[in-house]
């Protein structure tokens, strides 16, 4: 598991740097700009998906 992640926030076309602090198999909790929760929900094989603040996160896992 990488201790960051990189997520893509599709409102906003933003790639953002988000620090993991917890994941399972259905689910990452990560840290977005170090102090923000985001629960990101696993929705399809290999992504998972989250909203904050109104806006949808997507991080796509893949396979190294």
């Amino acid at each position: 598991m990488n201790d960051t992640i990189d997520i893509h926030c599709t409102d906003k076309d933003q790639w953002i740097n988000a620090k993991v602090v917890n994941w399972t198999d259905t689910w990452i909790l990560c840290l977005v700009e170090g102090q923000v929760r985001l629960n990101l929900k696993k929705t399809k094989p290999n992504m998972y998906v989250g909203n904050l603040h109104g806006y949808e996160f997507v991080y796509k896992e893949t396979n190294k």
